[in-house]
């Protein structure tokens, strides 16, 4: 079950430097990873593409993401250019990650990269004051017209708000297409609901090395999938 379930978690990395990324993916290769979120932030542009290339030699499927400043990461270049360095750094790529507002600014560069099979993930990470439920479907719904994945993240006062997340994978059109889940600590738990209600897959961290705030670890988020199956094997994922 173990190497199944492993196609539906991420694991993220962010390395800085060339060297720790190599040690970081040979990390994961041995936990059994299958696919990883490659945050190129961390490392500088000249290191980008190399480490792009390196990802892809060793094997592992990768969403590549290089997050801005303003969306919670740590490129503070201009814009234009790390649009160019996405578009540079995500041959072979199975995913680019791009935010919600650099897609609807980048209409261009979307169908670019989707003309030649590379499928966009829409972002939008919610800080500061959560959604609601009703403008969490907006965004949703408006996001699956340009990208083939919405990913929405909350970051919750109260259980109420952790559940407006979960209350997407209601949607039968959003099953498969949607990662919603809450971030911090206290709500790492909505990570793994979301495998389970739909997600076509979560995000977890290499044991000890969280990339964002509450964030499991890969062989963590395997064993509570696990026992989930395991106590209701007739849920099917």
């Amino acid at each position: 079950m173990r190497s199944s379930l492993a196609e539906k978690v991420c694991v993220s990395i962010l390395p800085r430097s060339i060297g720790e990324l190599r040690q970081l993916c040979e990390r994961a290769l041995e936990l059994g990873a299958k696919l990883v979120e490659l945050r190129l932030d961390g490392l500088q542009e000249q290191e980008m593409v190399e480490a792009a290339r390196l990802a892809h030699d060793m094997g592992l499927r990768r969403i590549v993401t290089l997050r801005p400043s303003w969306e919670g990461g740590f490129y503070a270049g201009d814009e234009q250019k790390r649009l160019e360095l996405l578009a540079r750094v995500s041959t072979d790529a199975e995913y680019v990650d791009l935010e919600l507002k650099a897609i609807d600014a980048n209409s261009r560069l979307v169908e670019g990269l989707r003309s030649v099979g590379i499928k966009v993930i829409s972002s939008k990470h919610y800080f500061d004051e959560p959604p609601s439920g009703l403008e969490l479907r907006r965004v949703v719904a408006e996001g699956l017209e340009a990208a083939d994945i919405v990913k929405v993240i909350n970051n919750p006062r109260r259980a109420s708000e952790a559940m407006d997340v979960l209350a997407l994978y209601s949607e039968a059109s959003f099953r498969d297409r949607v990662i919603s889940f809450s971030m911090g600590e206290r709500w790492c738990l909505t990570r793994v609901i979301s495998v389970l209600l739909g997600a076509p897959f979560t995000y977890a961290s290499l044991p000890g090395q969280p990339v964002a705030p509450g964030q499991p670890s890969f062989p963590e988020t395997l064993e509570a999938l696990e026992v989930f199956l395991k106590s209701w094997p007739s849920w099917q994922l």
